[in-house]
């Protein structure tokens, strides 16, 4: 049964302004409606200039830094990256990348994820969506993703740079995770999946690919199917949105640690296609917490950050140790 919350937001996007809807300018380039696959050989470490420090109540330590996005397809505007560094104020060897949901023009719900892990011991890199906030291709703002192709290379970007990000991680001897919640579950499951090195996963109400949320879910309603060429044109989308899926990825021996979570009451995200990944690793935790989808990430912040932090437990074993 799907929560009253989520069965409203839908009633809000069938009913809502055009400007509200997705991919209002159409399918967009076709060149780049099918991006490479993702590789999984070693990816090339992406370093950050941190640029600024400040020391937070509790002994938080936040960090904020930048980099050169390594995908050539995003807009100019787009090309540096961003991230924030939350840090506990005991010494901690394990470190995990947060990726961004979908339509997230501000982190503040990662940033309120990153305190309660650092109470548990982890450090959290908050990565800024490719195509928002300060990445944000257009300086008047609105909705940035306007088209289809918009999508396909903001996913991609994510992807590649969440693997540079962990890849500089790793080598400078971090115990690395990756996770995030929704858009942001399914790209860390995609992270997890095509890292050749140990990455301890938790991909919270986390779809195995975007096609079965926007078609299946409530964010169907809110597609400008007229820019699209109408309804008939439904096989076409499902067939470009799934063709980026977690299941077209053997996997990778260290997903059998991970932590797949769904909310019991979900709107936005069917429970098949969180099912579904989770059938995929052989050997991960499926974790069912109550609440729909947006309930579940407001108030059932312990127990999304406890899968995390058992990702953690089941990859490296034992507790948090001085690095």
């Amino acid at each position: 049964m799907i929560h009253p919350l989520d069965r409203a937001s839908g009633a809000v996007l069938a009913r809502g302004p055009r400007r509200m809807r997705f991919f209002a300018d159409g399918w967009g380039d076709q060149s780049l409606l099918h991006p490479d696959v993702i590789s999984v050989s070693p990816p090339n470490a992406l370093a950050i200039s941190w640029l600024s420090q400040q020391n937070e109540p509790h002994g938080l330590v936040i960090e904020h830094g930048t980099f050169t996005s390594p995908s050539p397809n995003l807009p100019s505007r787009s090309r540096q990256g961003s991230v924030i560094s939350v840090t506990p104020p005991d010494e901690t060897r394990r470190i995990v990348l947060l990726m961004p949901a979908w339509n997230e023009h501000d982190p503040k719900v990662r940033v309120a994820l990153a305190g309660h892990l650092a109470r548990k011991g982890v450090r959290s890199i908050i990565l800024e969506s490719p195509y928002y906030g300060s990445r944000h291709p257009n300086p008047e703002g609105g909705q940035p993703i306007r088209t289809v192709s918009d999508f396909m290379i903001m996913g991609e970007a994510a992807v590649n740079e969440a693997r540079g990000l962990l890849a500089w991680f790793y080598k400078k001897g971090w115990d690395v995770g990756v996770s995030g919640y929704s858009m942001g579950g399914n790209t860390a499951a995609l992270v997890a999946a095509t890292l050749p090195f140990p990455v301890a996963a938790a991909p919270l109400a986390a779809s195995h690919s975007p096609g079965p949320v926007f078609l299946d879910g409530i964010l169907r309603e809110g597609i400008a199917w007229d820019a699209l060429g109408g309804r008939s044109q439904e096989a076409r989308l499902r067939s470009t949105l799934g063709a980026v899926s977690v299941l077209n990825i053997k996997p990778a021996p260290h997903t059998r640690h991970a932590v797949v979570v769904r909310a019991s009451n979900d709107g936005y995200i069917p429970p098949s296609a969180v099912q579904a990944l989770a059938d995929h690793w052989p050997g991960c935790e499926l974790r069912i917490v109550r609440g729909g989808h947006a309930t579940a990430i407001w108030y059932r912040k312990d127990q999304l950050t406890d899968a995390i932090v058992d990702s953690f437990d089941r990859s490296y074993g034992g507790v948090p140790t001085p690095s």
